[in-house]
């Protein structure tokens, strides 16, 4: 049972991708980039995948840790946040994803909190990411119901160099933190969703007796200009469905 509904999990991962990432295309003309801006994780997820199997078929369960101990599992109500862009799927706000509390945020001396955000989601503050900045956000309950993120970016004074790195940090079967790079993103000189964005690691839900992990984000700002600046907000989940 629990192989068929990881079968299942990733074949709904696949399919939420690539139809978005098609709808993107029709809007944009070319997706090459956006792909191109997607890691290869096929190998350590198929890794994880049949880790998973090896630890169920022996009656076995995921150690929980100090992510999962932490974790927010409270989620506000739904909406088709990105439905001008050609994606319809409903997405909740990550907890503090809009930024007006970031006590659970860990942020070096380069990335800020500033009064100022996307026209789009109605927040009112982003996050400035300078060169070196790193910022990541608090842990959060997933389930295999939430395979996706998106959030809002902004590059000034870019070039073709500069990149913000996503992780996905997560506890693997003894609980120990991991991170798993998802993305290498660019962006524009204007506000703009970025890619949808799979976690991944919520498939390690399956190996939770309780259905539900923890994962986390970091951010890296990567080969920016001296005056140049990443912007993020508004950071949500896509559920597949809710509870």
């Amino acid at each position: 049972m629990r192989k068929c509904l990881r079968r299942a999990f990733i074949l709904s991962v696949f399919i939420v991708v690539f139809v978005a990432t098609a709808a993107t295309a029709a809007n944009a003309g070319d997706s090459t980039g956006e792909v191109a801006q997607l890691e290869d994780v096929s190998k350590q997820v198929s890794s994880i995948e049949n880790k998973i199997d090896e630890l169920l078929g022996h009656g076995g369960w995921a150690r929980p840790g100090r992510l999962l101990e932490s974790a927010d599992c409270g989620y506000g109500d739904p909406s088709s946040q990105f439905a001008a862009w050609g994606d319809a799927a409903a997405y909740v706000l990550a907890p503090q994803g809009d930024l007006s509390a970031t006590d659970g945020w860990t942020l070096n001396k380069q990335a800020t909190v500033v009064y100022s955000a996307d026209p789009f989601s109605g927040a009112e503050h982003s996050l400035l990411l300078s060169k070196g900045a790193e910022a990541g956000t608090p842990a959060m309950c997933v389930t295999l119901d939430n395979p996706t993120i998106r959030f809002f970016i902004r590059d000034r004074g870019g070039n073709e160099k500069s990149h913000l790195k996503v992780d996905v940090l997560y506890e693997d079967f003894g609980g120990h933190i991991k991170r798993l790079t998802i993305a290498r993103l660019q962006a524009g000189s204007e506000w703009e969703p970025s890619l949808i964005l799979p976690i991944y690691m919520n498939v390690l839900a399956l190996a939770s007796p309780s259905g539900v992990t923890a994962v986390a984000f970091r951010f890296k700002a990567e080969g920016l200009q001296k005056d140049e600046t990443l912007s993020i907000s508004s950071l949500y989940i896509d559920p597949l469905k809710m509870s």
